[in-house]
């Protein structure tokens, strides 16, 4: 981040181009929070990145993320041709990467009914996609299906809070280098099972966006049966780990619809670890 800000202010840039995933359009908002560059932003995955005010920055083992105006993309180009050759894996990681930002949108304490209807249909959008791609990776409805619920997705994370998922992938991707999308896929469905007594409507919501009964169950079907990860343990999580990642997830306190206890979050991450789909 340091070397393209120096980049950028050697050149004497006047914007920066951001074409690639959410690591690109990160890269991209580094140099703007420094600079106040503007960002024209072609997002080539579903990661949502490109619609949020929101960026994040590893350094010595730990993410620390941030909310600037300056860093939101001035401009956006959706184009599904771009994200064609996009591996079938990475699409279906990415897209449920997505779902996650849309489903903690709907419990979020700041939550409001507009961006519930979006984070709903973001997810419906994503969940006729995905398998679709994985039958025909070259269907450009579908890519433009999926783009579409990216976008909704996005924009739900950049305009409410998010809670103890977001926090946990943060986590397990600053302190043990996790690949982003792929912990998301993984953690989600084990975060919404922890969070399902306490709000019944937004899991319903969920659940009906996936054509299922349980908001975890759906989504933890959904990946496997799209051929995702399901387990941290298969993409390089260490079992010894999972203590100290609980300690830091409980490090500081942040809003979340059931009270974090360490001894839940620590079976929710046994969970995640071993690939159990919620009961």
């Amino acid at each position: 981040a340091r070397e393209a800000r120096e980049v950028a202010r050697r050149l004497g840039a006047d914007c920066a181009v951001a074409i690639g995933g959410g690591s690109t359009t990160g890269l991209g908002k580094a140099i703007a929070l420094d600079s106040g560059l503007p960002i024209l932003a072609i997002p080539t995955t579903y990661a949502g990145s490109e619609m949020t005010p929101i960026y994040g920055i590893t350094e010595a083992g730990l993410k620390k993320t941030g909310k600037d105006i300056r860093v939101l993309p001035r401009t956006v180009i959706y184009d599904p041709e771009l994200s064609l050759g996009l591996p079938v894996g990475l699409s279906v990681t990415s897209g449920i990467n997505a779902i996650a930002h849309a489903a903690e949108g709907l419990y979020a304490v700041d939550a409001n009914p507009v961006i519930s209807l979006m984070a709903q249909e973001g997810i419906a959008a994503l969940g006729r996609a995905l398998p679709l791609i994985k039958a025909n990776p070259g269907d450009v409805t579908a890519r433009s299906d999926a783009l579409y619920g990216a976008w909704l997705c996005g924009t739900v994370l950049g305009a409410v809070g998010m809670a103890l998922h977001h926090k946990l992938c943060h986590t397990l991707g600053g302190s043990f280098n996790l690949p982003h999308a792929e912990t998301h896929t993984i953690v989600l469905p084990h975060a919404l099972a922890y969070n399902a007594a306490a709000v019944p409507e937004a899991m319903a919501r969920i659940a009906t966006a996936l054509g299922g009964t349980s908001a975890a169950q759906a989504v933890f079907d959904l990946a496997r049966d799209n051929g995702a990860p399901v387990a941290l343990k298969d993409i390089g999580m260490k079992e010894t780990d999972l203590d100290r990642a609980c300690k830091i997830a409980m490090s500081n306190q942040y809003p979340n619809p059931r009270a974090l206890e360490a001894g839940a979050i620590q079976r929710l991450l046994q969970d995640a670890f071993e690939g159990r789909r919620p009961g």
